[in-house]
C-alpha cells in the first residue's frame, strides 16, 4: 500500500511530499486524494518525491497530473523528484518530464542549496 509523508518546507505554501510504495492504480486514487487535500489546504508549491516508488502506471501518472493542475490553477507548480532510471524512463516516454520540472535527488539538493 502507498504511503504519503509530507513535510512543510518552512512557508504556508511549499511542501515536500515523499511517495513510498506503488504507485499504481489504488496507490494513485490514494495520492490523488491526499496530494488534492494538500493543494487544497493552501500548499499550492508541491516537490513530489518519487525515489521510494517502485512501480509507476497510468493510475500514478494520473495522479500527478491532476495535482499539477489543481496547483498551477491556484497560482502554484510541482516538483518531481526522480532518481530511479525506471521512473525517469516512464516520465520521458510518456512527455511528463517535460510538463513536470523533472530532478534527480542531487540536483534537489543543489537548487535547495542555492
Amino acid at each position: 500500500m502507498l504511503q504519503v509523508k509530507l513535510t512543510d518546507l518552512g512557508n504556508e505554501t511549499a511542501a515536500r511530499v515523499a511517495l513510498v510504495g506503488d504507485l499504481d492504480d489504488a496507490g494513485g486514487k490514494l495520492a490523488r486524494r491526499q496530494l488534492a487535500r494538500a493543494v487544497q489546504g493552501g500548499r499550492i508549491n508541491l516537490t513530489i518525491d518519487l525515489d521510494k516508488v517502485g512501480a509507476l502506471n497510468s493510475g500514478g501518472l494520473a495522479a500527478l497530473i491532476a495535482t499539477l493542475r489543481l496547483a498551477r490553477n491556484r497560482g502554484g507548480d510541482v516538483r518531481v523528484q526522480a532518481s530511479q532510471p525506471h521512473i525517469r524512463r516512464v516520465m520521458e516516454l510518456t512527455g511528463l518530464s517535460r510538463v513536470f520540472q523533472l530532478a534527480s535527488a542531487p540536483a534537489m539538493a543543489s537548487a535547495s542549496a542555492a
